[in-house]
Order: structure tokens, then sequence, then C-alpha cells
């Protein structure tokens, strides 16, 4: 009876779990239910395979494990330890996914997942465009509808990587929805999304929405020989990016802030800044290449260098490197950075050999925010990437059944 039980439980905590992903807080609770309810269900059935330990459930962990080694030559071990801490997920998610598909491969239902998480977010964002009526009817400030007012609680690049996964899920619906009537409400469906997505003024999120549609369209045309579609998608593409781009005040200063950064160290605006620290960040990695300087002395490195170097804005705000790859070779070195690299080719090159675009897709989208955000450095980060990268592992898998 209690085996039935936890059996049940671990496949509905399973199917739920992505309900609860792009819920600040929520997810990294629900992990921890569903963790337990998981080791529960493996005491229980025992049902541990070679499988388990192929590339693709092990390269994660074995990312989080060179992490840990570099402990051994970190100096701040409290700041390693809760990098570790973070960086849980990493270990966890791929055995919770591999006892899911392991046990339930016959009965799992992705397209029922996709659309939990479009709902879940969807409802999100309502609550966020409730929110910001609310501030602009007290402010009668028009900023309530852009960027940090708009996305509250949450760092608008990681919610525009939420709303480019929603964007991924959608163009798979798009691409398969045969009936009319029901690929126009998908096709309303995504236009919601892009126009909460240029409100939401993410320069990540835009550009890697535009570079989502402009494959997905490419694809569908040179791939699938599709024509109405393509044509619609590359339309929302080139509206969608010079929206975004030109009508867009984040991106207005950019030529200025190349400027900037030259001119000024001490500036705060996150164009010039983020220069600045790519420059103090390779130069420290020219001096730390092959180890790093260990995930728990990071923070303290690049704040001395930063000092050095009179960026006050950088010091003010104690910023990380805003590249995870420069973050990841600084932190644990060029074993670390090609490690990442691996994690990102290796699936890249399987959805490719095997046509799952939106598998390419979704692989596209972290490797591109990557490069503007040190995205592993947070909780919110690292269980959103981790899901997913795990979600279309499993989704490729039953797709092969």
């Amino acid at each position: 009876m209690f085996k039935h039980i936890i059996h049940k439980a671990f496949y509905i905590f399973s199917l739920a779990s992505i309900i609860h992903i792009p819920i600040l807080n929520v997810a990294r609770i629900y992990l921890v239910f569903w963790f337990v309810v998981g080791i529960l269900f493996f005491i229980l059935h025992r049902k541990i395979t070679y499988e388990l330990f192929r590339i693709h459930w092990v390269i994660l962990p074995i990312f989080l494990l060179w992490h840990v080694f570099s402990l051994s030559y970190t100096n701040n071990l409290s700041k390693g330890l809760f990098d570790i801490e973070v960086k849980l997920s990493f270990l966890i998610v791929p055995l919770l996914f591999y006892l899911f598909y392991q046990n339930f491969k016959h009965i799992i239902s992705i397209r029922k997942m996709k659309y939990m998480y479009l709902i879940s977010l969807s409802l999100l964002l309502f609550f966020l465009i409730i929110r910001a009526l609310v501030m602009y009817n007290t402010t009668k400030n028009i900023a309530s509808f852009y960027y940090n007012d708009l996305s509250a609680f949450y760092h608008p690049s990681y919610l525009a990587m939420y709303i480019t996964v929603a964007v991924i899920f959608l163009l798979d619906f798009l691409y398969n929805e045969k009936n009319v009537l029901k690929a126009f409400f998908v096709f309303l469906w995504l236009l919601v999304f892009l126009i909460f997505q240029y409100f939401l003024s993410s320069k990540a999120g835009i550009l890697t929405t535009s570079l989502v549609l402009f494959i997905a369209a490419f694809y569908f045309v040179i791939i699938e020989k599709l024509t109405i579609k393509p044509v619609v998608l590359s339309a929302i593409t080139l509206i969608f990016l010079y929206i975004g781009i030109h009508d867009n005040y984040r991106f207005r200063p950019v030529s200025e802030s190349l400027k900037s950064a030259e001119q000024n160290t001490q500036t705060t605006e996150s164009n010039a800044v983020r220069i600045l620290v790519w420059k103090a960040g390779v130069h420290l990695i020219s001096q730390h290449w092959l180890l790093g300087v260990g995930c728990g002395d990071i923070k303290d490195v690049l704040l001395s260098e930063y000092a050095k170097r009179n960026m006050q804005g950088a010091i003010e705000k104690k910023l990380n490197l805003h590249n995870q790859y420069l973050e990841t070779w600084l932190s644990v070195g060029i074993m670390g950075l090609l490690l990442l690299l691996f994690l990102i080719i290796y699936p890249l090159y399987k959805a490719i050999c095997s046509k799952n675009l939106m598998w390419m897709l979704f692989i596209i989208t972290i490797a591109t925010n990557f490069l503007a955000e040190s995205m592993l450095n947070t909780q919110a980060g690292v269980i959103f990437i981790t899901y997913f990268y795990f979600f279309f592992i499993v989704d490729s898998k039953v797709k092969k059944l």
C-alpha cells in the first residue's frame, strides 16, 4: 500500500514540477519535497541501470564535483560552500529526471507538461501586469510598465529567459498544430509573450528571442519545406527585432556606453560597466587561467581588482563578471570552462543530429544568455537551467519510444 502511494506521489510530483519552476522561491521548496519523495521512491523500487552513468546524465554532476574540488585551494571556504549549495541542483535534478524517465517513460506526457508551464508563466505575467497597473495608478509613472519595475522581484534577464522558453514551447505547438483555429490561438498566445518581452526590456531577452524566432523560421523553410508559417514567423521576427531595439530606450545608449567605459571607470550604466568588468575578468584570467581562484574567492578577487581600477560603480553593486564563460574560467579554471562548453556543445550536437529543433533552441537560449549574465551564480538561474536541461533530454528520449 505504502509502496503504491509513493509510486503515485513521485509520478505526480514529477509531472507537476514544471508548474513551480517559474515561481520565485517556490521552485526550490518544491524541489526539496520532490527530492524526498524521489529518495523514498528509489528505496522502495531500487531501479538503477547503467543508463544513469551515460554522459548526458552525469555531465552536470561532474561540473559540480569540479567546483567541489576548487574548495581545496579556496581561501574563503564559507563562500565556497555557499556556491556549492547554490549548485546542488546539478546533482539532484538529473537523478530525479532519470528516475522519472526510467520508471514512467511510457506514460510521460511532455505536451501536458509544456502546457502546464505555459499556464503557470502566463498567470505569473498576469500578476505582474496587475501589479504594474496598481503602481501606475498610484505613481502615474509610465516606468511601472518597464524593466525592473515590471519584473518586480525577478531579475529582468532571468524572467526574459523564462519567457524565451515559453516561446520555444509555443513554436513547437505552432509547428505541429494542424487545426487552423487552434494554431491561431497559439499564435495569439505567442504574441502576448512577445509583447511582454518587449516591455520587460531585457537586452539579452530581446536578442535571444529574436534569434530563436529567426532560427525556427529558417528551419521550417529549409528542413521542413513549409511556407506560410515561416513567412509569418519571419515577419514577426523582423517587427519584434526592429521595435525591440530601435524603439527600446535601453538599446539607445549602447554606442555611448562604449565611450563611457573608456572615459569613466566609475560608471554604473549597464553596458559600460559590463565592458569594464569583462576587461578586469580577462586580466585576472590571464593570471589564474589553469585552476582559477576557487569558487569561494572569486568575489573577493574581483572586488580587489575593481578597487585597483577605481571601478566604484562595480564595487558598489558588487558585480560578478556578467558572463558565465568568464565567470566559470576565473572561478574554477580551464577545466571548468571546458566542462561548461561541453555541456552546451554535446546536447546541441545531439539535437542537430536528431533534428530536434526545440532542444536546439533551448541550448542556444542558455548559451547566448551566458554571454551577458553569470546565470549559474543564483538558484533562480541554476534550478531553471538545470530543470529544462534534463527536461529536454527526457523529451528527446520519449520521442524515440
